[in-house]
């Protein structure tokens, strides 16, 4: 892509051939209006013209092309291998947080220059694998922020790509990208080694002890992290219908009223009638009517 952009930019400057060929023929009539001479061979004349312009605007469209062609080409791979390219990273950053803890184990308490110089020996060993590996942590954590950052697809427009952007800076900005899940128990410094690319062996030593580092495998993977905690909860204030199963008393059966006026059916007409039931029951008397 470097060698298209820079044969498009060595590229001299022309006019296209409708342009080069008016010049041709605006000279002519000036010259004619000024001198009353008119040139004998002005078709041929304004013909080369308008060839040379095309030599010129086909060499600027095929240069522009390229330009674009590689661009897509670039955008495409990137999407196509960024995922296996964050994995890598992801494999790379567990051996080198592998390797200071192992680093880590021989320090014996110290935990800067000073105190390791002044313990000798084996100290200062490890305190020198662990600045090797502050280095690796750097370039692991630059490459990650450069393959999850938004590209924009020649040919797109911007303002969707420059809010996407500008979301991944904020949550790098908040110390995002550097553990999975919550940000509770990473401390400040960590969180500012996040935000401005710049690692120590302090910070190196606590993401190895950690135990929850890690490279988003992508854009969304690392949306997932920033956004857990603030997505909202569809269900609060919702009025909640119980729908657990309820027992229902039966109710006493009531006792069946008979009235001094019941009478027994007589169900065989063979047979004597049956003597009249116990009343259990009286009816009332009826509500005064007045009537107007």
């Amino acid at each position: 892509m470097e060698d298209a952009e820079r044969r498009l930019r060595d590229h001299p400057k022309g006019d296209v051939p409708d342009v080069a060929r008016t010049k041709v023929i605006n000279d002519a009539v000036e010259a004619f209006q000024a001198h009353g001479s008119w040139p004998s061979d002005l078709g041929k004349r304004a013909a080369k013209a308008y060839a040379t312009g095309l030599e010129w605007e086909s060499e600027l469209l095929a240069r522009e092309l390229a330009v674009t062609s590689a661009e897509l080409l670039a955008y495409d791979t990137r999407q196509a291998f960024s995922g296996d390219a964050l994995g890598h990273l992801g494999t790379r950053l567990d051996a080198v947080l592998s390797d200071a803890r192992e680093a880590g184990e021989s320090l014996d308490g110290a935990r800067t220059a000073g105190a390791a110089i002044k313990a000798g020996g084996a100290v200062v060993e490890a305190w020198g694998r662990l600045q090797g590996l502050v280095d690796d942590l750097t370039n692991v954590r630059s490459a990650q922020w450069e393959l999850l950052l938004p590209r924009l697809r020649p040919g797109d427009t911007v303002a969707n790509f420059d809010a996407e952007r500008g979301t991944l800076r904020g949550w790098r900005s908040d110390g995002f990208g550097e553990v999975r899940g919550s940000l509770d128990d990473v401390p400040a410094f960590v969180r500012e080694a996040t935000r401005s690319g710049r690692y120590s062996e302090t910070v190196l030593l606590w993401l190895a002890s950690a135990g929850t580092a890690k490279v988003p495998t992508s854009f969304e993977d690392l949306q997932d992290d920033a956004t857990a905690g603030s997505l909202p909860d569809a269900f609060a204030g919702a009025d909640w219908v119980d729908y657990s199963p309820r027992v229902t008393q039966i109710p006493e059966p009531r006792p069946a009223q008979t009235y001094a006026h019941s009478s027994t059916p007589a169900l065989d007409d063979t047979k004597p009638r049956p003597a009249p039931p116990k009343p259990n029951a009286v009816v009332s008397d009826r509500e005064a009517v007045t009537v107007f």
